[in-house]
């Protein structure tokens, strides 16, 4: 091969070599620069105290006669306890807030509570198979995709609204830690329960007719 045309393929690969260290660095200062800036952000506790939404979702219900659920955490960076003693909602017709439990035979229940509380630089945690939001007499069906809007009410904070995503599965809320979620792998059973403990019946299974006689 002809000595110019060789070193100029050389050249030509050092060259890329060089844009190729050239990216690499410039990508890993970027992501150092992400991560100064992730720890540069001020905790929960630093931010005005009051109360905050995060994560707030409903689970998909597409049929009518299925009662919705949603689930959010609530942070309270103040220094008094509160409580979430209310809830309403365009999409359902009445809204109440549940305490879903296990019994020591491994017997899911779900009753109505009159307030969720809210301890003082603590989580409020509205889950699957524990404290929820209860949509019942929907509107329309809840269609993953979709977003239902929930008007909250506080005992002592200010009212808020917040619009929750209609999702099919949990999602990783920022408030739990990876050990946690995977503590709640049979949340979709679980939110069935609920479900089919406002309805009585489960929801595969099929509707039962009405005896006629």
């Amino acid at each position: 091969m002809n000595r110019s045309i060789r070193t100029l393929l050389m050249t030509g690969a050092s060259v890329t070599a060089v844009i190729s260290l050239s990216f690499a660095s410039a990508t890993a200062q970027e992501d150092e620069a992400a991560v100064d800036d992730m720890d540069a952000k001020a905790p929960m506790e630093e931010m005005e105290p009051g109360l905050y939404v995060m994560d707030p979702w409903t689970r998909e219900s597409p049929m009518l006669d299925l009662a919705g659920a949603a689930y959010m955490i609530i942070h309270n960076s103040t220094d008094a306890d509160d409580a979430l003693v209310g809830v309403s909602s365009p999409a359902a017709e009445s809204v109440e807030l549940h305490l879903s439990s296990m019994d020591e035979e491994g017997m899911m229940s779900m009753n109505q509570v009159d307030e969720i509380p809210i301890l003082a630089h603590a989580d409020a945690v509205l889950e699957p198979g524990g404290y929820h939001v209860m949509l019942i007499d929907l509107v329309a069906p809840l269609e993953e995709g979709a977003e239902v809007e929930l008007d909250l009410e506080f005992m002592t904070a200010d009212p808020q609204t917040v619009t929750a995503p209609v999702m099919a599965a949990a999602p990783m809320m920022a408030g739990m830690d990876m050990d946690h979620e995977m503590d709640q792998g049979m949340d979709q059973g679980m939110a069935s329960d609920d479900m089919s403990d406002a309805q009585g019946m489960d929801p595969d299974d099929e509707p039962m007719e009405e005896d006629e006689g």
